[in-house]
């Protein structure tokens, strides 16, 4: 009988056995493009769209205690010129598309769509849910909040990656254990944007390892790095690979030398199997497998090199192993149809090679017993087979809860403002020149006020309403354009939900859109004499307050529903010119044809507008009337309200107008990140 795993709240709940095999076979993933036809097919006929193939069905296998390497064939444009005999000059020009991304995150299950294929974890399917729980992944990218420190960043994931009854002490020993093993000690207190490449890429992997998962995928560890510093994150990986867990990373163009670091590589070309196994079997497959044909990319290497090769393709003593491979897989254009040829006589020779065999009895092994269909939506309550083992408690983890994730997204937040308070007071400074100088030509424009003040008054009211609302609508136009692949990634790792993510951003929003506005109401007011005392100022600078609070809720909704400001940009141009109409001062609002009158009540503008308004023309009870007696006389300030089509007794809708604006806004926009979240993919 197996002993059960002990369990403590100070040691990971996930104590997996160190005997995993995670294989994958017939693994085909497919991507969706716009066929290239013109602007005037597209109008005519639509967008029309058409499948390329990523991965054509691949298999593998890899077990716990091994480092594994993907490379991948490349697409090189070669460019040459012999000008001078002592003069050559070589250009490469490389593309990506071998599919060494599209593995990873294929067998990791990040990608939610179009893939088919089997994917196993000793021997029996698995759900994403639980492939969530016992991996990590590294991307590629440097996705993070770069004003925290090391430490902040840590401690941030720590709370969010860690069972909940880990205690605070616990974390922070697993944290300095994981710096000080990394070499990153000495950087904790260092920003996340002053950090190299080599030192983010070390961050990224202590953030992985503090659950200690069993399987680790790592999307191109090692590029932008130089060589040793590639070196010493692949040395990092291999120590956590000889403990018994997985390690497999996708590399791009790794260092002279590193792939002596690996215990297994993968060979990927045009999205189909060229190889796997250790790098002497991989030298040895080469050499010995391949009569003297097909040297489309060897009248690269015979140029390199001045050397001609018999068709045992032998990498050469002063070429890098990696180069060799992906050279010699990779599509030269103008020979593209020998270059395919010539990796379809690979995937098939390693099929048929002792090597591929190995491999084949391999899968077919860990397929063996395969009877437990469980789909990643379905058949949730059967255990995985490593469960019932007791390595595993099942469901044992303890997630903390949405308001604990809501209170550390909101001092993520906050920290992140409070680091760049200096772009945010420059903001705010721009905002208030702006404000002094819509007030100068207003200086005292109460002050006798007649018939020629009435259109001067109702303008400055225009005016703050209008500055205030652009300025924050725009403002927050690149918050989740900027992050979403932050949250995508965050999200696909359990870390916390949408909706505590989102209601943490308007948390941090909120405060500015109130202080703000009141500083520039209070300085316009002051400035331009408007009339009334503090409970008059306090009803003019309500509305003014919840214009801003409104447009800021309104850019958050355009900024959740696109990708770019540009985009963004487009549509809300429109929307606010539309809805500006109705501010009061282009139409006369009480004298509207009824197809379009109903739009005024989704304008911020007409009801923040009307607010204002209300506030000050009600102080006027008589205004001079004009010594022309063939001159119109509107003599007090409900009259000018009728003038504009306002109403008088409207203060408190045109409030709850704006309150309805902000609520919709932040529903619609809370559904739109809901919304991409689960359905936009992560890598």
């Amino acid at each position: 009988m197996q002993p059960r795993c002990r369990q403590s709240v100070n040691e990971t709940v996930l104590c997996s056995p160190t005997n995993l095999t995670l294989s994958w076979r017939n693994i085909c993933y497919k991507v969706k493009v716009k066929k290239n036809d013109s602007y005037v097919t597209d109008f005519f006929k639509g967008r029309r769209m058409k499948y390329i193939s990523i991965l054509n069905g691949v298999s593998g296998v890899v077990k716990s205690g091994t480092l594994m390497a993907i490379l991948g064939s490349r697409y090189q444009l070669i460019d040459l010129v012999l000008g001078n005999p002592f003069l050559i000059l070589l250009m490469f020009f490389i593309f990506s598309g071998a599919g060494k991304t599209s593995l990873l995150a294929t067998i990791s299950k990040r990608i939610k769509k179009r893939t088919t294929g089997d994917i196993l974890l000793n021997g029996k399917l698995f759900t994403r849910e639980l492939m969530a729980k016992i991996s990590g992944f590294v991307p590629q990218e440097d996705l993070a909040v770069k004003s925290l420190t090391v430490q902040e960043h840590m401690e941030f994931m720590a709370k969010m990656k860690i069972d909940r009854r880990y205690r605070r002490v616990a974390r922070s020993q697993k944290i300095d254990v994981l710096l000080l093993d990394l070499g990153l000690i000495e950087l904790k207190n260092s920003k996340l944007s002053t950090l190299s490449n080599g030192e983010w890429k070390r961050v990224s992997l202590a953030v992985e390892l503090l659950t200690e998962p069993k399987i680790l995928f790592c999307d191109e560890p090692t590029t932008g790095l130089d060589s040793y510093s590639a070196t010493v994150v692949i040395d990092a990986l291999k120590k956590i690979a000889v403990k018994g867990k997985i390690v497999i990373c996708s590399l791009h163009q790794p260092a002279s030398g590193l792939l002596d670091h690996f215990h297994k590589i993968y060979l990927l070309a045009a999205g189909n199997l060229a190889f796997q196994g250790s790098l002497s079997e991989a030298t040895a497959f080469f050499s010995r497998y391949f009569p003297e044909n097909f040297d489309c990319n060897f009248q690269l290497l015979n140029f390199l090199f001045n050397t001609t090769y018999s068709l045992g393709y032998n990498c050469p003593s002063i070429y890098s192993h990696a180069e060799f491979f992906v050279s010699l897989l990779s599509i030269i254009r103008g020979n593209e149809d020998e270059c395919f040829k010539k990796i379809s006589i690979i995937c098939e020779e390693f099929k048929k090679s002792a090597y591929g065999k190995k491999m084949t009895i391999s899968i077919e092994e860990s397929y063996a017993g395969t009877s437990v269909d469980i789909d990643d939506g379905d058949s949730k309550d059967i255990p995985h087979p490593i469960f019932a083992a007791n390595y595993l408690p099942l469901n044992d983890f303890k997630k903390i809860p949405s308001f604990q994730q809501l209170r550390w997204l909101i001092w993520r937040n906050y920290i992140d403002y409070k680091r760049n308070s200096s772009s945010i007071f420059l903001k705010f400074l721009i905002y208030i020149i702006g404000g002094l100088i819509l007030a100068t030509p207003y200086i005292h424009v109460t002050r006798n006020i007649d018939q020629r003040s009435i259109q001067n008054v109702q303008g400055l009211m225009y005016y703050i309403v209008t500055e205030t609302i652009f300025t924050f609508h725009y403002a927050v136009f690149y918050t989740f354009p900027k992050e979403m692949p932050l949250l995508l990634r965050d999200m696909a790792n359990g870390l916390y939900y949408p909706l505590p993510y989102y209601v943490s951003k308007v948390a941090v929003m909120i405060p500015g859109s109130i202080i703000q506005p009141f500083i520039y109401s209070a300085l316009i007011y002051c400035i331009t004499g408007l009339r009334g005392g503090l409970i008059s100022f306090l009803y003019f600078v309500l509305p003014v307050v919840l214009g801003a609070i409104s447009a800021g809720a309104l850019g958050c909704l355009m900024s959740a529903l696109f990708n770019s400001f540009e985009t963004a940009s487009l549509l809300s141009v429109s929307l606010d010119f539309l809805t500006l109409i109705f501010s009061g001062v282009y139409l006369n609002l009480g004298n509207l044809p009824a197809r379009i009158s109903w739009l005024k009540y989704i304008s911020q503008f007409y009801y923040s507008t009307e607010a204002v308004s209300v506030t000050q023309w009600r102080e006027y009870n008589y205004i001079n009337c004009s010594t022309n007696i063939d001159t119109p006389c509107i003599a007090t300030g409900e009259q000018v309200m009728e003038n504009f089509g306002f109403a008088p007794d409207n203060y408190y809708i045109d409030l709850m107008g704006l309150l309805a604006i902000f609520t919709f806004s932040h529903f619609a926009g809370f559904m739109a990140i809901f919304y991409r979240s689960f359905n936009e993919p992560v890598y």
